[in-house]
């Protein structure tokens, strides 16, 4: 990793300390509950485990760990690791660990009665920490906008459009090598039952359908440098069913371009609320947290 990046790392973890938003409870601003997406990262800095993440698209299937830790509230330090098996058609086939990812991320913003969010992130694929048949030798360093915002403040003419709510990443990937820079952007569309449930109407449905989310992921990557290629990626339609401590999602990846895959996929996510789970220990900031 460069010297660069390194200084950089630590500009954004003394900014952390400097400037931290208030944080609530996981994905929660006002009425709202924004379930943690699969796809592209949500904003909220958190305690949270993805175990496991199971992608199975382009001949190849990782199944990935992700862990994300509150150092003070508004402030959270990820980590993540996944192993890869590849069987490529027309190549041989290759298995093993791919690089770690150290993700700091850093609520700037929120708003809980217009359901916004801001924050930043930085994620670091450290180069060479992975096995050589499937993993880079060099690092990539992504500094990341990340938003969410919640559509329950439109009017009572279009009241069933409130459960609406969206998020949205933009970052800009630098690999350590000669390989083109890319902007890297992605999000969500998503429709909250239970808030339709509570917030709207009463619609009589039953505690496990309330529970689900109908959502849309998009996840694309776009190079920046003449010869770098064009614009890959997946949209993703699917649902999650979101507990209190737990979720579950799977969605279909449909690639936008011949570039992007030849066929469908599909991801798939157990994901667990350590805030929740553990209010009083591993859920809450290691600074700052409420006694």
């Amino acid at each position: 990793m460069s010297t660069k990046h390194l200084r950089f790392g630590a500009l954004f973890i003394l900014g952390g300390w400097l400037l931290p938003a208030t944080a609530s409870a996981h994905g929660v601003l006002g009425d709202r509950f924004f379930p943690a997406t699969i796809t592209s990262d949500d904003p909220f800095a958190a305690d949270e485990l993805a175990l496991p993440t199971i992608t199975h698209f382009n001949h190849e299937t990782d199944y990935d760990f992700d862990y994300s830790k509150s150092i003070f509230p508004g402030f959270a330090l990820g980590i993540g690791v996944g192993y890869v098996d590849a069987k490529p058609p027309d190549d041989t086939a290759a298995t093993g660990f791919g690089n770690f990812h150290i993700s700091p991320a850093l609520e700037l913003f929120r708003d809980a009665k217009d359901e916004f969010i801001v924050s930043a992130g930085v994620d670091w694929e450290v180069g060479g920490t992975g096995s050589k048949a499937v993993a880079d030798s060099r690092s990539t360093y992504t500094p990341t906008l990340k938003y969410g915002k919640g559509f329950g403040d439109l009017p009572d003419s279009v009241a069933f459009l409130r459960p609406l709510a969206i998020t949205g990443t933009v970052g800009y990937a630098i690999p350590d090598s000669s390989n083109s820079k890319s902007i890297e952007w992605g999000g969500a569309v998503e429709y909250s039952l239970l808030y339709l449930q509570n917030n709207v109407r009463d619609q009589g449905l039953s505690n496990f359908v309330a529970h689900l989310t109908p959502i849309v992921e998009y996840a694309f990557s776009s190079p920046v440098q003449a010869g770098g290629g064009g614009t890959t990626g997946t949209i993703n339609p699917g649902i999650i069913w979101s507990g209190q401590v737990e979720q579950f999602a799977i969605e279909a990846m449909i690639p936008v371009n011949h570039d992007s895959g030849g066929s469908i996929g599909v991801i798939a996510q157990l994901h667990f609320y350590i805030d929740d789970m553990f209010p009083q220990s591993l859920g809450r900031p290691i600074f700052g947290g409420k006694t």
